[in-house]
């Protein structure tokens, strides 16, 4: 097949011609993860969120984390475990459309990685805060700490250090 004649049959498949049907977005579905043996512990993520307050599921995975940790998994290792175990969670999830349990996921995906990769031994612990903020307030945080002379992150960190000791 010559050149011409491959652009000649991809511009008429891609019209949606006749010669290939059109396609269709795929449904949610998890992703193979390797098998890991961590005896008893894909019990506990099925009980991580039902529940719990943000900050209690947030106590749950860090402690969860520690036994994986201490049990000899590597950080790859750990994820694959932790986002094998929750993906089936949200897939089960009937109230969520396929592109929020993707979103679920990729948050959750994300936020194990940072602290399966996060060394143990540290004295502050980073915490990932997710929030939407309209546009008109980030660009209010981003001047002020433009003029603070510092990052964004370390504004909205200031920020919460003096909420929290004013009275």
């Amino acid at each position: 097949m010559t050149i011409r004649q491959a652009l000649l049959f991809a511009l008429i498949c891609g019209t949606g011609g006749a010669f290939m049907p059109p396609a269709h977005a795929a449904a949610f579905t998890c992703p193979d993860t390797s098998t890991v043996t961590t005896t008893g512990k894909t019990q506990a993520i099925d009980g991580l969120y039902a529940g719990a307050t943000d900050a209690d599921a947030g106590k749950r995975l860090g402690e969860l984390m520690t036994d994986l940790r201490k049990s000899g998994l590597k950080p790859s290792m750990i994820v694959d475990h932790l986002v094998g175990a929750y993906c089936p969670l949200v897939a089960a999830d009937t109230s969520l459309s396929d592109a929020q349990k993707t979103n679920r996921v990729r948050r959750f995906a994300q936020q194990v990685t940072g602290l399966a990769y996060m060394p143990s031994e540290t004295d502050e612990v980073d915490v990932l805060v997710q929030t939407t903020l309209a546009p008109e307030l980030l660009t209010q945080i981003d001047q002020a700490a433009k003029r603070g002379g510092v990052s964004r992150d370390e504004w909205i960190t200031q920020a919460i250090k003096r909420q929290l000791t004013a009275p």
